[in-house]
């Protein structure tokens, strides 16, 4: 039994390669990030920290993974966007 997965998931498609699409189930963003050290090399860069976005999605297979953000592409985003109404909207 799934506990801790949110209740709304989103049909999706992971796009890793080129011309791939896989369907999969959107379950949330966070931000990846980790430290670094000094570069090793004269006038390299300095110790800091690289953080970006990335997502979890779950595949038919079972299988929960994280991928780069922009490797994703909610399908039926129209539809989730019919619920939302803007207020300089035209329509």
């Amino acid at each position: 039994m799934w506990t801790n997965l949110p209740i709304e998931l989103y049909p999706c498609y992971v796009s890793e390669m080129p011309g791939e699409k896989t369907r999969a189930l959107l379950v949330g963003f966070f931000q990846e990030a980790w430290t670094h050290g000094d570069s090793t090399l004269l006038g390299g860069f300095k110790a800091g920290q690289i953080a970006f976005p990335a997502a979890v999605v779950m595949f038919e297979s079972g299988d929960i993974r994280t991928v780069r953000a922009d490797a994703v592409t909610v399908d039926g985003a129209a539809d989730i966007f019919f619920q939302y109404a803007w207020l300089d909207s035209d329509e």
